[in-house]
């Protein structure tokens, strides 16, 4: 039997090599304990592999504050290791992929309000910053996630819940996101999904400048649409519960009046 602690137990032998070559370990420090004691190395990746879910959750917990501490600010760590924790969550062996993706809105949230602390948008007198690297990684992690929202799967609908919130948060591709989102809704066979489409649809929509008035007319028809409606009595009609079975119409009448509200305040 092989020892938790032991990453070669989940992670292989070309993943654990890129941890080590890829990855810029000078970077990748706790942010609250002076060097050497707390410098990091690739075993730390390595063990968000682990099988034992309690290893695998304590690496998740001490590389989230080495990438965002407090979650004020992304630190140097963060887009050095974010091609990896997203290569994580699009693996079904890693079994903390939930918390990584509370980490990435936590990030994905301090990257943006460093970017409005740039443009002199911020708010209350606390300083936020982001690397140099941030929005470029960032931008790449967008585009490696977004095929996790088309995952049928059976058992991922949460993770597609967790993708499709995390990526409210990027909002400088509001518009490219909002057709994406309306496109997949059309497909998605989970209601909670759809839910979370529609509350992501209400967060871009705000920020997309093409794509707003149209994301705020079809969250109104949401408002409104019962999808396919009651779910009929298999006793007196088979064929008409089979029919509504096979439907992917969802009422997300909730979901739909609280995303609006969203959609319609100002930046």
């Amino acid at each position: 039997m092989k020892d938790p602690e032991d990453a070669s137990a989940g992670a292989g032998a070309e993943l654990t090599a890129r941890f080590a070559a890829e990855v810029d370990w000078t970077k990748v420090v706790d942010l609250y304990i002076p060097l050497p004691e707390g410098q990091y190395g690739p075993d730390l990746l390595e063990r968000h592999w682990s099988p034992d879910l309690l290893t695998a959750d304590k690496a998740q917990a001490i590389l989230h504050f080495a990438c965002c501490g407090d979650g004020s600010s992304v630190s140097p760590a963060a887009p050095e290791v974010l091609p990896f924790l997203v290569e994580a969550v699009r693996d079904p062996a890693v079994n903390v992929r939930p918390q990584i993706l509370e980490t990435l809105v936590v990030l994905a949230r301090a990257g943006n309000a460093a970017r409005a602390a740039e443009l002199g948008l911020g708010h209350g007198g606390r300083w936020r910053t982001a690397p140099a690297a941030w929005p470029a990684a960032w931008d790449r992690a967008v585009d490696a996630l977004l095929p996790l929202l088309a995952d049928d799967v059976e058992g991922d609908e949460d993770i597609r819940v967790g993708v499709a919130a995390l990526l409210a948060r990027a909002i400088h591709r509001a518009d490219d996101l909002v057709d994406r989102f309306l496109a997949r809704f059309e497909d998605e066979p989970d209601l909670s999904v759809a839910e979370q489409l529609v509350l992501t649809v209400g967060e871009l929509a705000p920020h997309a400048v093409e794509r707003r008035e149209d994301a705020v007319a079809w969250l109104r028809e949401r408002t409104t649409d019962a999808g396919k409606g009651e779910e009929p009595d298999m006793d007196d009609d088979i064929d008409a519960w089979l029919a509504w079975i096979d439907q992917h119409g969802h009422d997300v009448r909730p979901a739909a009046i609280v995303a609006l509200r969203r959609a319609l305040q100002p930046r």
